[in-house]
């Protein structure tokens, strides 16, 4: 099994519920929401890349007047985000082929989803083009240089790999089913993968895009703090481009 038939058959099971009861609506993702709130105006169409649900994100702008698309590899969560969120313009579809025309947003962004995606660098020019010209392209992504991220990875990676750390996992699936609690997972696919800040510089470049700043979520209070030296960005977990086309 894929990653992209992993994130639309069997993660969007677990991230139905998950999302908003286990993770809710955090000061960093509201940050998030007030920083393009004061750049992009209301009634501008916006789109979410990877939007799940519709919560906390399509929502919140939903509420406030944008024109909210959306796009989910997972039916499971686009069915679930059409019944929540009756504003939002929602479809089944990869982030590596929008399925919308050239120059049609004002605002596309993606957030907590960078790491589940097989090419990021696709997905990053086809935000671009479905953007209109002097719009917004903004997304995070986990900061592999982070020493607490590297150290998650390197553990799902040895929990998917080892045999006795299998048969604990699989114990546990067993467990979620006799008592019916939470969603049980057979596969061995790692399916979220951190990602080098360098490498989005490298291919930023690549694009000729010379317009964009470099955000880091604060580990103190989460608010966006900006920053400009690549090299100086290992003390923080994720880091946000943001992009005028």
């Amino acid at each position: 099994m894929n990653r992209k038939t992993y994130m639309k058959n069997i993660y969007s099971k677990y991230w139905i519920v998950a999302r908003k009861k286990k993770y809710g609506f955090s000061e960093y993702e509201k940050n998030l929401c007030y920083y393009i709130g004061e750049k992009i105006s209301k009634e501008s169409k916006i789109l979410e890349v990877a939007i799940g649900t519709g919560f906390p994100f399509g929502d919140f702008f939903q509420n406030r007047g944008y024109k909210v698309y959306g796009v989910d590899i997972a039916p499971l969560l686009i069915e679930e985000c059409k019944k929540l969120n009756v504003k939002i313009n929602c479809k089944v579809g990869d982030a590596e082929n929008l399925d919308y025309r050239d120059n049609f947003f004002s605002c596309t962004y993606c957030f907590n989803s960078t790491s589940y995606f097989d090419d990021l660098c696709k997905v990053i020019d086809e935000m671009v083009r479905v953007t209109i010209p002097n719009g917004m392209i903004i997304f995070d992504i986990q900061n592999r240089n982070n020493k607490e991220i590297i150290q998650n990875y390197n553990k799902m990676c040895l929990e998917k790999s080892d045999q006795i750390r299998k048969l604990f996992r699989y114990a546990k699936n067993f467990g979620k089913i006799i008592l019916r609690k939470g969603v049980p997972d057979w596969t061995n696919v790692i399916h979220e993968i951190p990602i080098y800040p360098k490498m989005i510089y490298q291919h930023l470049t690549r694009l000729n895009i010379k317009h964009f700043k470099v955000f880091v979520k604060s580990n103190e209070n989460a608010k966006l703090e900006i920053k400009n030296e690549v090299d100086f960005l290992d003390n923080y977990l994720k880091i946000i481009f943001v992009i005028t086309k």
